[in-house]
């Protein structure tokens, strides 16, 4: 049973505001394409491993999608976590391309198509990690005793991993994505013994879901981008042209002319993932430049937003946070 959907994380969608709204030939811009574009490879990878996953839906396994849990005084993130009765697996899913060599330093050395290299995080200490801080997290919520593994998958089915013989362990913590139902059967039969109950496993997925803490980074800070930097308008979902103009109570897109009432909500969700789910009149108005605070406050109210304050200091809450 999937508890918990996989989907584009906060970053992600930060990152693509960004790069649809930042002024031409920002210098930020670069590396915001650099992030983004590596991000979205490891979202894809992420979501091309789901597919090894189906038959377990059917079978009596829970599986839960980017969870995110305090640790203390941070937290820690798993791509995917699956629970049977008899035992839990966390996975962590890479999508990577090139060679892995696993040195006798237990360094990771990445060397790229075109000869290059760079120095990995060695992804086996980031599961054993992992495992040790949902250990921790189970017996803080008085989740009754069960055995949790972790596994790093590769879903990129070219990844070369090389390692030293001395390196044991890798075969045991690694594998390919087209594997991964052959080694979840390893571990079906690893452990016999019924842990959780249904019931019990119904209650801890529950738990999960709702301590779950979404990441929600403060990117314009990271990258140093100011509010003369952006890009303001609706822009045309269809073509992507900014700003569309509004005619009759519809917005227009000049280049492609496609026509849509609620054009607007898109640009919103824009709005939010930059700074925050709250918004006035004015905010409104210059954000999607709209010269008419009569015309944004008819568009806001036909949304029937939760709002506080009397009519001239109304401040609105969107939904898309």
């Amino acid at each position: 049973m999937l508890v918990k959907d996989r989907s584009k994380s906060l970053r992600i969608k930060k990152l693509e505001v960004f790069q649809r709204r930042l002024i031409q030939n920002h210098p930020k811009l670069l590396p915001i394409n650099d992030e983004l574009g590596g991000r979205l490879a490891g979202h894809h990878g992420e979501q091309s491993n789901d597919y090894f996953l189906k038959p377990f839906l059917s079978k009596g396994y829970t599986v839960l999608h980017d969870l995110r849990l305090a640790a203390h005084d941070s937290f820690f993130q798993i791509d995917t976590l699956l629970i049977s009765t008899h035992y839990i697996l966390i996975l962590e899913v890479k999508y990577i391309t090139g060679t892995l060599h696993f040195d006798h330093l237990n360094q990771v050395i990445r060397v790229r198509d075109d000869g290059s290299e760079e120095a990995f995080q060695n992804p086996i200490y980031q599961v054993k990690r992992q495992r040790s801080h949902l250990t921790d997290w189970l017996s803080r919520n008085r989740v009754p005793h069960i055995p949790v593994h972790s596994l790093v998958v590769m879903s990129n089915p070219r990844t070369i991993i090389k390692s030293l013989p001395s390196h044991k362990d890798i075969p045991q913590y690694i594998t390919h994505s087209p594997y991964l139902q052959e080694r979840i059967q390893v571990f079906d039969k690893m452990h016999s013994v019924e842990k959780l109950t249904k019931r019990e496993i119904t209650k801890l997925s529950k738990l999960l879901v709702r301590q779950h803490t979404p990441d929600n980074p403060d990117l314009i800070k990271r990258y140093q981008i100011e509010e003369k930097d952006i890009i303001k308008g609706v822009y045309c979902t269809k073509c992507f042209y900014m700003p569309v103009v509004r005619k009759h109570n519809t917005w227009v897109c000049p280049k492609c002319s496609k026509k849509d009432r609620n054009l607007h909500l898109p640009s919103l969700e824009d709005y939010a993932l930059l700074y925050g789910a709250s918004i006035t009149n004015k905010e409104f108005c210059n954000f999607l430049q709209i010269p008419s605070r009569h015309v944004a406050k008819r568009i806001l109210s036909n949304m029937n937003l939760p709002h506080t304050g009397g009519c001239k200091g109304r401040t609105y809450t969107l939904p898309y946070l």
